[in-house]
């Protein structure tokens, strides 16, 4: 007892050391909801996103940063806790999921808890974990999330200028464009108290402040003045809009999840879908909402709408992000904070006929990543980076230990010395139809590799091999080709080897 007493008051002595001298930097972490690097700092020339381009002007971007799971839930819970798919265990949005998860592991420290202990005060505004996971211990002072199913805000059609109100879900808009300012929508509102927060912040303990904007989500909903902002048109279409015949469907039918929904409004989605069918009812997600063809093809119309307003959306953060960084700027305390903006996957725009995330493709799962610091070089690094590498970086830039659960690596040297590394790779994988099927991925610096595992069977079932050199939009499957047999093979391997899988039926 003694000794762990000893221990404790050395901890509590090095703690106040750091804070007393000012070793612990404040830290802004942004987390934007299904935004794919359609940002003009990405290199997107058509996006207005002069905010965030101008944090990327002033940090580093990571041109290859991945997501581990293209769904919401299990993206986020990988970031704060620092732990991959497999070893989170959870592949739903479903809450009893995570309150098991966390009764088993009382071991992992989130990022926020670990922040707290470690002697930080911790805030939370908007979407940081899935709506509706937030764990209240992780933060110092009271979360501020929205309304229950703030994500389904929509503006009162009959009248405008009313409070908004929350949606049906199978009745709600797939977009709006009301004529009304920022603050009328639950982003500017929330935007306005963080400014709130830093304007009188007076502790003297750092802070970890975690801020998460829910569009780009669907329903594409903003101020009208950010759609007056584009004028889109079929050269924004996708031009990848119909997948090969010959890839098995689990690599693009992204609505396996919403057989039951689909019922809900009395239609029958095929359980186990031919290539046609996978086709008609493919981005479901979307699809559920009004204003889309529940299946069948989606008019050219319906799609330059759809771009367009979640080209207005991602504006309309950017213009609320740009709120933020003024601030920020202003402060005397927080003008030098670390910035950390990251999104928690990507979406498709039709490309491989799919609308939304939950796939394995670049798409799906490549993300914006950008980060600000002191003593840290400005410019774009292309090293293979995961959002699992959040978590232990953000220690190493706090200058606090790691806890020994992380699963990530610190992307420190990184953004101390730019550069990147051949032999760096990132992994993310997606399940479908129950967990019945698993595809895990491996991202080098010139292939996507994906191999579709049946987990009932523990055998391949579908593999895909895309050269990035040659084919960055992913259409043409190497794997099915009789030439590429023995590189197959050696990504079958370090597969294995880098998710850890027991050997598989052939």
């Amino acid at each position: 007892m003694k000794s762990i007493a000893n221990s404790l008051v050395l901890v509590l002595s090095f703690l106040c050391l750091k804070l007393a001298t000012g070793e612990s930097p404040d830290i802004v972490m942004i987390a934007i909801d299904d935004l794919r690097p359609m940002l003009g700092c990405y290199g997107d020339s058509r996006i207005k996103s002069p905010n965030i381009d101008s944090l990327a002007s002033r940090g580093v971007v990571f041109e290859r940063a991945y997501c581990q799971y293209a769904k919401c839930g299990t993206s986020r819970l990988s970031v704060m806790s620092g732990l991959r798919p497999d070893s989170i265990g959870i592949f739903s949005n479903n809450s009893a999921d995570v309150s098991r998860f966390r009764e088993l592991r009382p071991d992992v420290n989130s990022l926020a808890s670990w922040l707290k202990r470690s002697g930080y005060h911790t805030q939370s505004f908007g979407k940081i974990y899935h709506d509706g996971w937030d764990n209240p211990a992780d933060w110092s002072a009271e979360s501020y999330p929205g309304r229950d199913r703030e994500m389904l805000e929509v503006v009162d059609a009959e009248n405008p200028s009313s409070p908004t109100v929350i949606a049906e879900r199978l009745d709600c808009p797939v977009i709006q464009s009301p004529d009304v300012d920022d603050e009328h929508l639950f982003a500017g509102r929330m935007t306005t108290r963080v400014i709130g927060t830093l304007d009188h912040f007076q502790s003297q303990k750092p802070l970890f402040l975690a801020i998460g904007f829910r569009r780009p989500h669907l329903p594409f909903v903003a101020p009208k003045k950010y759609f007056d902002r584009y004028s889109v048109d079929d050269s924004w279409l996708a031009g990848n809009q119909v997948p090969d015949p010959r890839t098995t469907n689990l690599s693009w039918f992204n609505s396996d999840g919403y057989i039951g929904t689909a019922r809900r409004v009395g239609l029958e989605m095929p359980v186990r879908p031919d290539h046609a069918e996978a086709i008609a009812w493919n981005g479901y997600e979307m699809r559920s909402y009004r204003g889309v063809p529940n299946q069948g093809p989606i008019p050219v119309a319906t799609q330059i709408n759809l771009i367009h307003a979640y080209a207005a959306c991602i504006s309309y953060v950017d213009a609320q992000i740009g709120r933020i960084l003024d601030q920020l700027q202003r402060s005397p305390r927080f003008k030098n904070a670390i910035i950390i903006l990251w999104s928690d996957h990507g979406w498709h725009l039709g490309e491989q006929s799919a609308w939304g995330k939950m796939t394995n493709f670049e798409i799906a799962t490549r993300v914006p990543l950008i980060i600000a610091a002191p003593g840290v070089r400005h410019g774009r690094t292309d090293q293979l980076a995961e959002l699992v590498d959040v978590y232990p970086t953000l220690c190493d830039l706090a200058k606090i230990d790691q806890p020994d659960h992380l699963e990530g690596d610190s992307l420190l040297p990184v953004l101390r010395s730019g550069g990147s590394t051949t032999d760096s790779i990132a992994l993310s994988q997606y399940a479908r139809f129950r967990e019945r099927y698993m595809g895990r991925a491996i991202r080098t610096q010139r292939y996507r590799y994906v191999a579709w595992f049946d987990q009932r069977e523990n055998s391949i079932v579908g593999r895909e091999l895309y050269d990035h050199q040659v084919d960055p939009h992913e259409n043409n499957n190497l794997a099915l080709r009789n030439d590429h047999t023995e590189l197959v093979a050696s990504f079958d391997k370090q597969l294995q080897h880098a998710f850890k899988l027991t050997a598989t039926k052939h």
